[in-house]
């Protein structure tokens, strides 16, 4: 909830309380709460800027008043986009853009086995970037499909996001589960609506965010370990550095060729026989598997060194050949080319990498 100074503190009820509240509670209402229970705020579920939250019980009292709010009040402070590049994993933003392209939705398979219903849809403000927003659960379907005929019917949609999360999947992504607003009424929607076309060279903040400012988000390798000496927070930059050392023993590893959701899976195979590879994710046998990079290269500066793993597109862009085809020249008896002297012609080469960097904890 948020009051008229745009302060923001967390309302929580659980069991019968939050059955009864569920479904007489709409956003933008003004409600007055009596008889809550002030706690402290614990940060590793709420991340609102309050030191505090309420929550109800059976004797809490959750009044409607007759005041509607149109809009979100004095409270926004949205991030533009190109700025999200510099927000830490998982922090708190407000995001307003103009919906640009609504994905099709897809099921994820998580790390538990479970499935989880996945839309991208791609918003742009008044930068020159664009960002996806990931749209989490069941949800959020139907709004996704609303965003979805408005966009075909050439509508000018505006999204209003509060209070995402910001992720990283191939650069910086948005992911939520909670405030969406289509067109609300505030200045800035009225600003993007103002623009009129949108431009056609856009550049994508989830591919690689580094390399669309290159050259002002460049560092040494040296600051880089400077700025992730803290635990588990990814840093993304652009370095440029000569690869030292590739180790030639274990370049690649045998992937899942199957698809999923239109998709390569990559995951890796086990094979059991001579023409039998086992994908563990499924449960599945596949004839013959691919082949996917897993680079281990030693990169050097003119100060420091760092040891990188890149994967199979960056793999294929320094070599110059897929990891299948790499692979494969083990066998062929009919070219001078092994997999050895092709790695060893792009040492001592210069290159630009865009980097997201972190650091883990592995037995202390």
């Amino acid at each position: 909830m948020i009051d008229d100074e745009g302060t923001e503190i967390r309302i929580t009820c659980f069991g019968d309380v939050a059955e009864m509240h569920y479904h007489r509670v709409k956003e933008r209402t003004y409600y007055t709460v009596l008889k809550g229970c002030i706690i402290e705020v614990d940060t590793k579920w709420n991340k609102l800027n309050s030191d505090l939250e309420i929550t109800l019980d059976n004797n809490s009292i959750l009044k409607r008043c007759d005041v509607v709010v149109d809009g979100q009040g004095n409270n926004s402070r949205f991030t533009s986009i190109n700025e999200i590049t510099y927000c830490t994993n998982n922090a708190l933003v407000d995001v307003i853009g103009i919906v640009v392209v609504v994905g099709e939705p897809s099921l994820i398979r998580r790390k538990d086995g479970g499935e989880v219903t996945k839309r991208i849809v791609k918003i742009n403000d008044v930068s020159t970037f664009t960002i996806d927003v990931n749209l989490w659960g069941a949800t959020w379907q139907g709004l996704g499909e609303d965003l979805k005929n408005m966009h075909a019917t050439q509508i000018v949609v505006v999204l209003a996001v509060r209070n995402a999360h910001v992720g990283y999947f191939n650069g910086k992504v948005i992911n939520t589960r909670t405030t969406l607003n289509i067109n609300p009424s505030i200045p800035e929607t009225e600003t993007l609506m103002s623009r009129g076309k949108i431009p056609d060279d856009l550049l994508p903040l989830s591919c690689n965010a580094g390399q669309l400012n290159s050259q002002y988000n460049r560092m040494r390798i040296t600051v880089v370990l400077e700025r992730t000496s803290v635990l588990s927070e990814i840093v993304e930059t652009t370095i440029r550095v000569v690869v030292r050392i590739i180790k030639i023993n274990s370049f690649c590893y045998p992937a899942c060729p199957l698809k999923i959701n239109d998709k390569e899976c990559k995951k890796k195979c086990v094979q059991q026989n001579d023409n039998v590879w086992f994908y563990s994710r499924c449960q599945t046998h596949v004839p013959e598997c691919n082949y996917k990079y897993l680079l281990q290269m030693k990169l050097q500066d003119y100060m420091s060194t760092l040891w990188d793993t890149a994967f199979d597109e960056v793999g294929t862009n320094v070599l110059q050949i897929s990891a299948k085809d790499l692979y494969m020249l083990q066998y062929d008896l009919t070219t001078e080319k092994t997999p050895q002297t092709i790695i060893k012609g792009v040492l001592l080469s210069c290159f630009v990498f865009t980097l997201s960097v972190t650091t883990n904890m592995y037995n202390s």
